[in-house]
């Protein structure tokens, strides 16, 4: 983790408790008294990250036992404005970083922060329900080695009309909002052309939880991995994906144990996924809970982030030089869904457990393509002839057709390589 001075970030503290005496054991006493340490990253979130923190406010969890570490990573919108002086009913910690740490640092910078035995990591657009803190913290209870993630149940909402949204975008809200006539009637009261985002929620709609009125299913992805796993992800190859930081918690010492994130991890992207991976390699166990659900606000992503997280996906093969991660490459590049590489990855296991000294060289061009495949998403080439661009010659093609007909037993792995024998 890296260090941090007075001149890199501001922090400020509301709602501490008072200490009756200037002791270690006093200090050490108000250490103590926070179980549950909320760690929000935050650039250019506003007035999103002002919904998240109001449902922070209606917790059932004892606010005095929980604290949120806002990190304001150099926003140039209103952030600094509306929240530097915000004053909840639980410990409340603002951090400005003058400068852009990334999502990686600004999380170490968290972590460091924190106090609570328990930390959640929480994506600054995520509304919470009201018993979301306390559910987090009986999974801990009874388990001391285990992931708890409720990001993979994650719904979808809008609570802003941004500038450039679509009018499509809009007849959608439209639609949605007419669910809840006060909120419709904001809708309607909104003109274009807009310099800022223009809110369509009110503290009390968080209150009285009438977001919910907006919220709709989205992230097949996710609703896929879910639908096909039980909430412990048995048979699921990848349950360090559990591990997303838009909704995920973990006992502190466990990710001290691990390192904290890699700081190398600056952009957009896989940054947690590589700390849960690790985490994963550890022991630590996974799972998912539909008792977590968080409400993502909707927002404008700019097209540079996919640039970035293929970037990244790059540096996490390249520091996890695993066929575990590098078959990922498979479902980016839209060569095949993730539920077959799920099949592909657990054939290949086996295959390799029960034919250990027979398929050296096979491991090779199996590696090797899935390799080339990374390198042509990266510089952007399309997949196509993928065998001449890993440079196979024909003896080492002919060579894979003989070792496709002597694995008819796993048929994923054959249909995978006969599709890129015709790519």
């Amino acid at each position: 983790m890296s260090r941090n001075t007075k001149n890199d970030s501001i922090q400020k503290e509301k709602k501490q408790i008072p200490q009756t005496s200037n002791s270690a054991d006093s200090v050490n006493r108000k250490k103590l008294d926070i179980e549950v340490s909320i760690i929000i990253p935050s650039q250019n979130n506003y007035p999103l990250n002002l919904f998240s923190l109001y449902s922070l406010e209606f917790q059932t969890f004892n606010p005095k036992k929980m604290e949120v570490i806002f990190i304001n990573d150099a926003s140039t919108d209103q952030t600094e404005e509306k929240l530097k002086d915000y004053s909840p009913p639980y410990h409340f910690k603002y951090i400005h970083n003058k400068q852009k740490l990334g999502r990686a640092k600004a999380r170490n910078l968290g972590i460091r922060s924190a106090r609570g035995r328990f930390l959640i990591f929480l994506n600054a657009e995520m509304i919470t329900d009201s018993d979301f803190v306390e559910n987090h913290y009986k999974y801990h209870q009874s388990k001391k080695n285990v992931i708890v993630s409720g990001v993979m149940h994650s719904k979808a909402l809008y609570t802003c009309v941004f500038p450039n949204f679509s009018e499509d975008k809009i007849d959608t809200i439209a639609n949605l909002t007419k669910n809840n006539q006060d909120i419709y009637t904001r809708l309607q009261d909104c003109k274009d052309p807009l310099d800022e985002p223009y809110p369509l929620l009110e503290k009390n709609d968080i209150a009285r939880k009438t977001y919910k009125d907006l919220a709709f299913h989205s992230y097949p992805w996710f609703r896929q991995i879910v639908g096909n796993f039980k909430s412990d992800l048995k048979g699921f190859a990848f349950p360090w994906m559990a591990f997303h930081t838009g909704n995920v918690s973990i006992r502190k010492e466990l990710i001290v144990q691990a390192g904290g994130f890699d700081e190398e991890f600056f952009h957009y992207g896989y940054e947690d996924w590589e700390l849960g991976y690790r985490l994963y390699k550890m022991g630590v166990q996974c799972i998912v809970s539909k008792k977590l659900i968080t409400y993502h606000q909707e927002h404008p992503v700019e097209e540079s982030k996919w640039r970035e997280a293929i970037g990244n996906f790059g540096l996490f093969t390249i520091k996890h030089h695993d066929v575990d991660v590098l078959i990922l490459g498979l479902e980016l590049s839209g060569i095949t869904d993730l539920l077959t590489i799920n099949k592909l990855l657990r054939e290949y296991k086996l295959l390799r457990k029960s034919r250990t000294k027979q398929i050296q060289k096979f491991q090779e061009k199996f590696i090797l393509i899935l390799e080339t495949i990374i390198l042509m998403l990266q510089v952007d080439i399309q997949h196509f002839n993928i065998l001449g661009a890993a440079g196979f010659s024909s003896k080492d093609r002919k060579e894979l057709f003989i070792d496709i007909k002597n694995l008819s037993d796993y048929p994923h792995i054959t249909s995978f390589l006969n599709q890129v024998i015709n790519s």
